[in-house]
């Protein structure tokens, strides 16, 4: 009886570690169970604004084969934030001529550029000119206003603030515009005042 109850004790201390293993694998699974769900969506993404680059007092140009100057852009300083799409300039400048020798100059206290510099918002006086044409066949076009986005490869400018157009003699004023000089048109909305002076005859 005695070898039977000390059997009895050894088999329970030697199954003991595997019950206390069962103990805590049950208790562990009972909390994982119980504890509140987590939310698995991603954290909210916060936009950087610190610029990941500053450049101050800079001019960059642009030469086709030639050496011929084809595009300038210069300004006070230049930021780009991290997650923005574009770079950011103060005393924006800008000069470009196309293939067809149109020559177009562009100024603003700010200016938005895009990377490939085709593309620009002018914030602030913004002033685009467009020189006639060598060929004569398109006068001279001047743009004023407190903003002008500028497409510079589609020649487009849009804008929805009020806005002063000089085409050749003519006076224009209205409270927005759309202008795309590939297909010629021009479209002004709002309040429009029109001042034309007939082009003197050729002697």
């Amino acid at each position: 009886m005695i070898r039977l109850f000390a059997l009895v004790i050894d088999r329970l201390v030697l199954s003991l570690p595997l019950v206390m293993v069962a103990v805590l694998a049950l208790g562990s699974y009972w909390m994982v169970r119980s504890a509140p769900s987590v939310d698995a969506s991603p954290s909210p993404h916060f936009q950087d604004d610190t610029p990941d680059y500053v450049v101050e007092g800079f001019t960059l140009q642009k030469f086709d084969a030639t050496g011929q100057l084809k595009a300038l852009l210069q300004g006070k300083s230049a930021q780009h934030l991290p997650d923005a799409r574009w770079i950011e300039i103060e005393k924006f400048t800008f000069f470009s001529t196309d293939a067809q020798g149109r020559v177009k100059r562009a100024s603003a206290d700010r200016g938005l550029s895009n990377p490939e510099s085709n593309e620009f918002q002018l914030l602030g006086r913004a002033h685009l000119v467009r020189e006639a044409h060598t060929a004569g066949d398109e006068p001279r076009i001047e743009m004023q206003s407190d903003a002008l986005h500028v497409w510079t490869t589609a020649d487009k400018v849009v804008s929805d603030r009020p806005v002063q157009l000089t085409h050749g003699k003519h006076l224009v004023q209205a409270d927005s515009l759309h202008y795309d000089g590939n297909s010629r048109t021009l479209q002004l909305d709002g309040r429009v005042h029109a001042t034309l002076n007939r082009q003197s005859p050729p002697q």
